[in-house]
């Protein structure tokens, strides 16, 4: 249609209130929450296409979507307008215009995801909902780190995939992985006042399976904690089988980290 323009969003979100991106009935979603912002915005209803659906209670340091409108507004305005209008827990980074064939799904040749843990002795209050509050004992990030690279290059993550969204193919390609420890922003000082260290787990890829990032970092924790080898990981990706793998990790610790958008290879 002549006269509309296509609208990028660079979004943050915390996911705590919401059940995941995409709209659903019923309950609150951060794709409904900015849908309603638009609407009260430009006066007609709107759909926005996210590059990702990420699930219940998961966060993002920065999602991509993209709407079409005919409203005169100017692309940089679209930020201070919805902000104005949406929760605290959804910010707009920046908004600009983009060529009507821009797709943030399908443009989107790599994501990366980052996962924090919490494996020390108290919670920090200010970390609730935020990490994955691990009580299950002290891990090792140096034998997770090691064990997280025979999760790198092209295979089969069956074993990885959650049931609910069945894809075509389960073959995915992890460019890079790593797990190691890191301060904890907001965390609780140790008895003798040194900032307490967590868990980060950072992975790349070019795409993803329903729920793989959480059960890559169930499966690793099994490495950590001493009860599987390294080894064991090969034997989970060759099993082609959910039962195979370990438990999937919480969504509150799963953050949408980053994404590269460009020509896909045919």
């Amino acid at each position: 249609m002549s006269g509309l323009r296509r609208i990028r969003l660079d979004l943050a979100y915390r996911g705590t209130s919401y059940c995941g991106w995409q709209r659903q009935d019923g309950c609150p979603t951060v794709q409904g929450e900015i849908e309603a912002a638009l609407l009260c915005i430009v006066g007609e209803p709107l759909a926005i296409r996210g590059s990702s659906r990420t699930d219940t209670g998961v966060h993002a340091l920065r999602q991509v979507a993209a709407f079409d409108t005919s409203a005169r507004i100017p692309p940089e305005r679209f930020s201070f307008a919805l902000n104005a209008n949406l929760p605290q827990d959804i910010r707009v980074i920046c908004s600009s215009e983009v060529p009507p064939d821009f797709d943030p799904v399908g443009d989107c040749i790599r994501k990366r995801y980052r996962y924090l843990i919490d494996d020390g002795p108290v919670l920090s209050p200010f970390l609730t909902g935020a990490v994955w509050d691990y009580r299950f004992g002290t891990l090792d990030a140096d034998t997770m780190h090691e064990a997280a690279q025979t999760l790198v290059g092209e295979h089969d993550f069956a074993s990885f995939q959650s049931a609910g969204s069945p894809r075509q193919s389960t073959v995915r390609r992890i460019y890079d992985i790593s797990v190691r420890r890191r301060a904890l922003p907001f965390g609780l000082p140790d008895a003798d006042g040194t900032t307490p260290q967590g868990i980060a787990l950072e992975v790349e890829g070019n795409g993803f399976l329903y729920k793989m990032v959480r059960t890559m970092v169930g499966t690793l924790t099994a490495v950590g904690n001493g009860r599987r080898c390294k080894e064991w990981i090969a034997q989970v990706i060759a099993a082609r089988d959910r039962c195979a793998a370990g438990v999937t990790a919480p969504p509150e610790g799963l953050y949408l980290d980053n994404m590269t958008f460009g020509l896909r290879l045919q």
